[in-house]
């Protein structure tokens, strides 16, 4: 064993690194020796001091320790290259007795007297561990070796699966399932096509130990109790079965018993997926003969065989798939390069669902369906939604897709039956409506609505059902293969979000029309007087600011008239305050027919008061309509109090009028000023009005 793996042994041995400790001069003598070391060459101190260290090696060792002696001391000097040497060698025990021995040497150069350190181990207490990490060594290399020899056969029929051509692929493959039943000494290997709910099976692969004595598997037969083998292949993606698992899932052993044609002692089964998901098939290796057993070393290498086996059979049926759509390429031609520009005109179409108003959505709708269903061998298309869905996206629904939909007091039989066979698949189809069993009444409404095949494709969002698309024909379907229905799929699946996206924008709308319309109402409420109906005090101040910015801005006039019911409160104390609400009401309404030009404000105040606003007109239009005012309220003849100095309802008016050459500091000043004609128009005997003096 060379040095290095000896140290690395030893470094790794749960034993004491250190079974004594000798201390030589650079002539070769003995100058300290431990106890341990002592024992383990079975002389006393006495014997040993001084002593030539040739004493303690064997006559190999003897020969050659002078010149490594001579080697490690140079003209009284230590080579440094030699220091710390470490090496195996064959010690001699007092008694003559071979002793292997680990040495590690180091020079002490402290003192013109150099000496040499030996540190010694006893191999004789490592044997037992050698001896087990040989063994683990060897059943490591010969596992190693296995696997290496296993992968040269993998990677050989890997290869050659790969590049093989499909004439060649099925004989490669039961080859390749040959070698490797033959090298893990299993009995049975086969590889079976299954039905889409495994209640049948095609023989598609399969090799046997002993062709004469076991039975292959038939060429098609059909697969008792399918839902249980099709829930143990798809759940945990294996079946593992032997005699001890007989106890834990007695019925899908006995299953998978009654399935294979020499029964086992155990079984590993794994399931074969197509490219969309769906269980395609499975591959199987069975032991029938006991001592065939796999350990797990086996099983690893099994494992490995299967995924390959597995890769090379669904890559294989993907170059089937595309051989047969390339032929149907090259005979098709004309008619696929048609359709390729109209899938191209689809794609377009339906990114712009996502950009269509409303307006043309439903248009769009129907340009994509009627696209797709030309595509795809179809003539119509129409849709369902279930009316189960969220309020808002039925409403959008409803308003916008209402001429494309299929409906239950027209098509129930039709949509009953999708709904069914949707349950638990994604698309169904229904080639020809005079091959295939149905109710009478179903095949009735289908006769009746020019219904003789269809493609029907579920329309959903995350787990939840919104209804399907129906693309159908008055003949029977043609030119309808995997590869349309999946680009019909996908077009349901475009058209569903963009559905969606439109429902959640038309949500969004109506709901912000029902926030503006709310929020209008509320700011109509916020600036109206509850009881008059007019403009209130909030809606006053608002009003004069802007209006007096403008006059102020354009050089134009602005009139202010504060109005004031005469003796309001004497009313209210012979009527009462309801019939004084009444009053109010009456005046407001004079107001608003006197007051009703463009720009012009008519406001509550306060109480009895009013105030109503002028923009752009000159002082003779103001007193012309204020005096108008007075006269109308006059007319109406609203009976006043009966202590009343006038029989009937009266005001009195106070006008200010902001004009460039009549300015006012702000809004504030001309109210001030208008309020004091009104004052003034009171004083004067009232029912009447008065004009605030010309400002400063």
């Amino acid at each position: 064993m060379r040095q290095r793996g000896v140290r690395e042994i030893l470094a790794d041995s749960q034993v004491p690194a250190i079974d004594g400790v000798i201390v030589i001069d650079s002539k070769g003598f003995i100058k300290a020796i431990d106890n341990s070391a002592l024992d383990l060459f079975g002389y006393s101190l006495a014997e040993i001091i001084n002593q030539p260290l040739l004493l303690l090696m064997s006559n190999s060792q003897k020969k050659a320790h002078p010149s490594y002696l001579k080697r490690a001391s140079n003209k009284g000097k230590v080579t440094v290259q030699k220091l710390h040497l470490k090496q195996t060698i064959i010690g001699k025990h007092k008694t003559g007795l071979a002793i292997p021995l680990a040495i590690s040497v180091s020079a002490d150069t402290s003192n013109d007297d150099i000496r040499f350190i030996g540190a010694i181990q006893d191999l004789r207490k490592h044997e037992a561990y050698l001896t087990r990490l040989y063994q683990d060594f060897t059943t490591s290399t010969a596992a190693l070796n296995q696997r290496i020899e296993f992968e040269n056969i993998l990677n050989r029929y890997g290869n050659e699966l790969i590049s093989c051509s499909n004439e060649a692929f099925f004989s490669t493959m039961e080859a390749a399932l040959h070698q490797v039943s033959l090298f893990l000494k299993l009995d049975h290997a086969y590889i079976l096509q299954l039905s889409a709910d495994a209640s049948q099976a095609q023989r598609w692969a399969e090799w046997r130990r002993s062709p004469s004595l076991m039975r292959p598997f038939a060429e098609r037969f059909n697969i008792p109790d399918s839902a249980t083998f099709y829930n143990a292949l798809t759940q945990d993606d294996l079946i593992a079965l032997s005699d001890k698992d007989k106890k834990q899932d007695e019925s899908l052993y006995q299953l998978v018993q009654q399935l294979s044609p020499n029964e086992f002692l155990s079984t590993r089964i794994t399931p074969i997926y197509s490219d969309q998901k769906t269980l395609a098939g499975c591959i199987g290796f069975a032991i029938l003969d006991p001592s065939h057993q796999l350990d797990h070393a086996g099983l690893s290498l099994l494992n490995l065989a299967t995924q390959l086996l597995v890769n090379a059979w669904g890559r294989h049926q993907l170059i089937l798939m595309a051989q047969r759509s390339e032929e149907k390429i090259k005979a098709k031609n004309k008619l696929l390069a048609n359709k390729a520009a109209l899938s191209e005109t689809l794609l377009r179409s339906s990114n712009l669902l996502y950009l269509a108003g409303r307006k043309h959505f439903q248009k769009n709708v129907s340009e994509v369906l009627l696209q797709a269903a030309l595509i795809s061998g179809h003539q119509h298309a129409m849709l369902y939604f279930d009316r189960d869905q969220t309020q808002s996206l039925n409403n959008f629904i409803q308003q916008n897709l209402a001429a494309r939909q299929l409906t239950r007091d027209k098509n129930p039989a039709l949509i009953r039956y999708i709904n069914k066979q949707l349950t638990h698949q994604d698309i169904y189809q229904l080639a020809n409506l005079d091959k295939v069993i149905i109710s009478k009444k179903l095949y009735q409404e289908l006769k009746r609505t020019d219904i003789q095949g269809f493609s029907a494709i579920k329309l959903h969002r995350g787990d939840q059902c919104l209804g399907f698309a129906c693309f159908y024909n008055s003949l029977a379907i043609i030119n309808s293969n995997e590869e349309k229905l999946r680009f019909l799929q996908l077009t349901c699946q475009n058209l569903t979000s963009a559905i969606q996206n439109h429902a959640i924008q038309f949500e969004l709308t109506q709901s912000q029309q029902q926030l503006l319309h709310v929020n209008q109402i509320l700011s109509q409420q916020a600036l109206q007087d509850t009881l008059t109906g007019l403009p209130n005090r909030r809606a006053f101040d608002h009003g004069i600011l802007q209006e007096f910015d403008r006059a102020m801005r354009h050089d134009s006039t602005l009139t202010l008239l504060m109005c004031d019911i005469d003796h309001f409160k004497l009313y209210n104390d012979q009527f009462g305050h309801l019939q004084g609400d009444v009053c109010l009401q009456q005046v407001a309404r004079i107001l608003q027919s006197t007051f009703n030009r463009a720009g012009e404000l008519s406001t509550r105040f306060g109480g009895e008061e009013f105030a109503i606003i002028l923009p752009s007109v000159n002082k003779f239009e103001a007193q012309e309509q204020a005096q108008r005012l007075l006269e109308r309220l006059e007319a109406s003849q609203i009976e006043h109090a009966s202590n009343a100095p006038l029989p009937y309802v009266t005001m009195s008016i106070g006008i200010a009028q902001f004009s460039p050459s009549k300015s006012f500091a702000d809004s504030k000043a001309l109210i001030d000023a208008a309020d004091q004609a009104l004052y003034q128009a009171k004083n004067n005997g009232r029912n009447q009005l008065a004009w605030a003096p010309e400002a400063e």
